[in-house]
């Protein structure tokens, strides 16, 4: 039992090490493409000159030991997801965050639960927790992505009204652009202004509204995408074809507005069904736990606790499912 304390300490400073790592560590993703935005404009953090490259030079290389044991494409896919969460951390530090939750919450888990549900069960619960534990990094990470990816689904009509607007004035689609990149906010103004610097620096229109949908991979920008990419190859009015997609993208909006109107009920149900009986176990824990406790003695009632635990989480997903509608 010494040794598995040991164990769960040193997995405890691994994982405050990860965290001291991960956000107090030198110039990382996010500031890095800040800064090279400033040097390639010409202009540095606080507006000065190309002196903002010493800083660049200094700071931590993108993969680090990653580098070693990954491929090139599957570490620019980890990146890409970072930016597309907002995020300062590098790949590094989100595996190394990672695999110490993993272990922490293993060693944890088989150290406190062994002693009431035995080796087995207590083998099974920690490595449960252990998953959890890894995913749950990249559960927050999918939680940023969604959240940018909804901002920038507010902004993309109101964007596209303004860009419209200012063809109509007489104004090229790079000027409405960068205009509009000016008056917004992140994320739409950064992503606006990136594609107008690629033009800038050589790049063809299609390549830089090709690069813009993948950068942020979202419906309705791929939509405009799509809109501007065809009016420029087979010609049209583009302000009228951007307001008729604006129009679509705020139809688009109402229909699922009215959709969670009508699922809130549904989702709400499906959420006291999910914890109705954690509740009630909890309240027989209070009340009588000589009675619960053969849930966690008696190896049938381990099996059915188990069962339960199992049944519980696919009817969570199936009603997830249901509720999930495409628009």
């Amino acid at each position: 039992m010494d040794v598995m304390a040991l164990g769960a300490a040193m997995a405890l400073l691994v994982f405050v090490l990860a965290f001291a790592l991960a956000f107090a560590g030198p110039a990382t993703g996010t500031q890095i493409r800040t800064r090279l935005q400033g040097v390639l404009s010409g202009a540095g953090p606080q507006g000065g000159n190309v002196s903002a490259v010493d800083p660049l030079r200094r700071s931590r290389p993108a993969g680090s030991m990653l580098q070693n044991i990954a491929s090139g494409a599957w570490l620019s896919g980890l990146e890409r997801e970072l930016r597309l969460a907002d995020s300062q951390l590098q790949p590094g530090d989100l595996i190394t965050m990672r695999v110490a939750l993993a272990g922490a919450g293993f060693v944890v888990t088989y150290l406190a639960a062994t002693s009431m549900l035995g080796t087995m069960f207590g083998v099974i619960a920690a490595l449960i927790v252990g998953i959890v534990g890894f995913q749950l990094p990249q559960m927050w990470l999918n939680h940023r992505k969604n959240q940018r990816s909804s901002k920038l689904e507010k902004q993309l009509p109101d964007t596209l009204t303004f860009i419209a607007n200012s063809l109509k004035a007489g104004f090229g689609l790079l000027q409405a652009m960068s205009m509009a990149a000016d008056q917004m906010e992140h994320p739409i103004s950064t992503e606006l202004s990136i594609t107008v610097h690629e033009t800038n620096v050589g790049s063809s229109m299609e390549e830089a509204f090709t690069n813009l949908s993948e950068r942020c991979q979202n419906y309705d920008l791929d939509l405009v995408v799509t809109a501007i990419l065809i009016q420029r190859s087979a010609g049209g009015n583009l302000a009228e074809i951007l307001e008729n997609v604006t129009e679509t993208m705020r139809e688009r909006a109402r229909i699922k507005a009215e959709i969670v109107t009508l699922t809130a009920q549904q989702s709400l149900t499906g959420i006291v069904i999910a914890l109705l009986p954690v509740g009630v176990g909890a309240m027989f824990l209070v009340i009588s736990p000589e009675y619960i406790s053969l849930l966690f003695t008696e190896t049938m009632g381990r099996v059915m606790l188990g069962i339960s635990v199992v049944m519980e989480t696919i009817g969570i997903i199936v009603i997830k499912r249901i509720l999930a509608i495409e628009v």
